[in-house]
């Protein structure tokens, strides 16, 4: 069944409106503008091919990104040709820059909820081959505390189909106002986070690359964690 299309009036004036969304607020990821790409404050290039090395070893036909931002990694999935691309975030500024993306560059098979990530949500969700979770668990930890956020790890290891793509926060990062809020890493935050997964159950865990935190005061790793 042929697509219908969006009259020309209205994609001009809805791409208007995205170039006005997109000045309003500071981008965290790049975003696909009119002509071309929209740098963000974070460069996710490398990441992504970390993130789509582990999708193709695996053989991963869905994906589910937690804390999408402006859906950076759920809309290269898509392009990529995996089956079923979801993203997952709580701000609505991000969500309307994901759909925007969506809707005036017609990617298939990527769709959007805005949803703060809760156990309730990890239960109420399918099961996916991949699963992204960048950069967010921090926030929830130095609000929540260590044993809502292991809770929120269980239960999405049991969501896991195939391999999750992990990084977060560490409490080293002292530029960060929040870092004085987490709990105490030790000496070696790569391995304090490796044995938080294992605790949750993930089976295999396996650090893949370093990036540089928010600051660039020190390197986060990303992990690959196995159910």
């Amino acid at each position: 069944m042929k697509r219908k299309p969006i009259k020309p009036v209205l994609r001009s004036a809805f791409q208007t409106l995205q170039k006005l969304h997109l000045k309003s607020y500071e981008l965290y990821q790049p975003v696909i503008g009119k002509s071309g790409m929209i740098a963000g404050t974070r460069d996710c290039e490398d990441r992504w091919k970390s993130i789509h090395g582990v999708m193709q070893t695996h053989e991963c036909h869905s994906v589910v990104d937690l804390g999408c931002s402006e859906g950076y990694y759920v809309l290269q999935s898509a392009k990529a040709g995996i089956g079923v691309c979801m993203g997952v975030d709580f701000d609505l500024r991000r969500i309307m820059t994901c759909q925007s993306q969506v809707v005036l560059n017609d990617i298939q098979r990527a769709s959007f909820l805005m949803s703060e990530v809760t156990p309730d949500l990890l239960d109420a969700l399918p099961k996916f081959d991949a699963v992204i979770f960048l950069s967010v668990l921090h926030h929830i930890m130095y609000q929540k505390g260590v044993d809502h956020c292991r809770e929120i790890m269980t239960r999405l290891c049991r969501k896991t189909g195939k391999a999750l793509i992990f990084e977060m926060g560490q409490s080293d990062e002292h530029m960060e106002s929040w870092a004085k809020d987490m709990p105490d890493m030790g000496t070696d935050p790569h391995a304090w986070i490796a044995d938080f997964l294992r605790e949750a159950g993930y089976a295999s865990v396996e650090k893949i690359g370093e990036t540089d935190a928010y600051l660039r005061e020190t390197r986060r790793a990303l992990f690959k964690a196995l159910p």
